[in-house]
């Protein structure tokens, strides 16, 4: 008997969308464009026929991923047909559906998909954890970015972080000039040298200057170095991989 055997006549009886503007404390600069003002997100409501709820969110960025408006858009007018009246169990086959009927949208999908096992772990009386084959950890490291323009701003951060005992930041590079980047690493390595440091350019970099770029912030030797380029620059990212010694993210 699985967990799912528990409810497996629920249907999603009820489906609510909302859309939602959030305030933005600080500005955040990442190499492929800024955060400021707002961010607009997506919440998706599931109800069963029994009455409980699960939710799940939207998060989507116009210059990276994808738009509020796709996002509700394949909430509202695509996905809900191919969800409506489905049994709650049926969480493979209803996002496999949900996947064909509107191309990428993937923050709407991923959405979709955390409330249903929401709503099925609910059903449940389980966390979701022990619906996708048990617990691994007791404990996930929570990482905080760095990416304030005014890096005095991410120094007071980093005192506040260092107090609640969280020990990994990204650092968002390639928004400015070279020597910002390295002036910043340098001062987290003489300041923090106990923090866990990953550096993301959220492929800010162009192919002329990536290779030296990334070269140099890897002499600091970050856990890892994330997006560089372009998504489509497969060739300059093996090159970039073959002349560093530390993991390249893409």
């Amino acid at each position: 008997m699985t967990h799912m055997d528990g409810f497996a006549d629920e249907r999603i009886a009820g489906y609510k969308v909302w859309r939602l503007r959030l305030p933005v404390v600080s500005r955040r600069e990442h190499g492929i464009g800024a955060v400021d003002n707002a961010v607009e997100i997506l919440l998706l409501e599931l109800a069963s026929t029994s009455g409980l709820k699960g939710y799940g969110e939207a998060s989507p960025w116009s210059v990276f991923t994808g738009s509020a408006e796709a996002s509700q858009a394949a909430l509202e007018r695509y996905m809900r047909p191919v969800v409506e009246g489905r049994r709650v169990a049926d969480i493979a086959a209803i996002c496999a559906d949900a996947a064909r009927a509107v191309a990428h949208c993937t923050e709407a999908k991923a959405a979709l998909e955390s409330a249903l096992l929401d709503l099925a772990g609910r059903l449940a009386g389980v966390p979701v954890w022990a619906l996708l084959g048990g617990k691994c950890r007791d404990e996930i490291a929570l990482s905080v970015s760095l990416a304030d323009p005014d890096f005095d701003a991410d120094l007071r951060l980093l005192e506040r972080l260092r107090d609640d005992g969280v020990g990994i930041v990204k650092m968002k590079a390639g928004f400015r000039d070279h020597r910002f980047d390295i002036s910043r690493l340098e001062r987290l390595r003489r300041d923090w040298p106990e923090l866990d440091v990953r550096v993301d350019f959220n492929q800010g970099l162009t192919p002329g200057d990536a290779m030296q770029r990334v070269r140099d912030v890897a002499g600091f030797a970050p856990t890892f170095i994330e997006q560089p380029v372009t998504a489509d620059q497969f060739s300059l990212m093996a090159r970039i991989r073959e002349t560093i010694g530390v993991p390249l993210l893409a």
